[in-house]
């Protein structure tokens, strides 16, 4: 595991953990700069509509395999913290669920995400 993924599983995860003290909230979206993979309004939109459909494990797949055609220079922490910044509003849009079973759901998505990351490295 590089230095910079267990950076961004470790974000991750104190951003999950810190969902359990308050009601859900996304994190903010990073400032584009070096390094940030650089999506449109559209784009960002469109995987929002991926990531509503009921296959999210292989809309996950998906995503990041037209991620890394798209910015193949780009590091496993960039591809995670783009695809589950697009996940979390689709999460805190779904009526119906408490905070603690969005949470769950952000945090299915971000281990299955980081299992086919690892996966591929092998």
């Amino acid at each position: 595991m590089t230095k910079k993924f267990l950076i961004g599983a470790l974000g991750v995860a104190a951003f999950l953990w810190s969902q359990q003290a308050g009601a859900f909230e996304c994190p903010r979206p990073e400032m584009a700069s070096a390094g940030v993979l650089k999506e449109t309004k559209q784009d960002d939109a469109a995987l929002a509509h991926m990531f509503g459909s009921q296959d999210i494990e292989n809309q996950i797949g998906i995503a990041v395999a037209d991620l890394q055609k798209k910015y193949p220079d780009a590091s496993d922490t960039e591809l995670a913290n783009y695809l589950i910044g697009g996940y979390c509003p689709v999460v805190a849009g779904m009526q119906g669920l408490t905070d603690a079973q969005k949470t769950a759901k952000v945090e299915h998505f971000a281990a299955t995400l980081y299992e086919l990351l690892a996966e591929q490295k092998l």
